[in-house]
């Protein structure tokens, strides 16, 4: 039984992870957006570079939170 029981608060704790990525990558290109219009760029550099910094980011707290649980 506790086996199951730690499997399903493993479940739970990154089942809301799609929605995290996802949240947080609109959030990183609205932000984007909004800089490169308050910055007056010809080209959407920042809505392009945000987003990509913040996958990389979100993949490092993955990879250290994953490791932290097999410890």
């Amino acid at each position: 039984m506790a086996k199951f029981d730690l499997k399903s608060n493993k479940i739970l704790k990154y089942s809301g992870l799609a929605t995290q990525i996802f949240v947080s990558l609109g959030l990183a290109a609205f932000f984007g957006r909004w800089l490169d219009q308050k910055f007056e760029l010809t080209k959407p550099l920042l809505t392009a570079i945000l987003p990509i910094l913040m996958l990389v980011l979100l993949m490092f707290w993955l990879n250290y939170d994953l490791k932290k649980l097999e410890k």
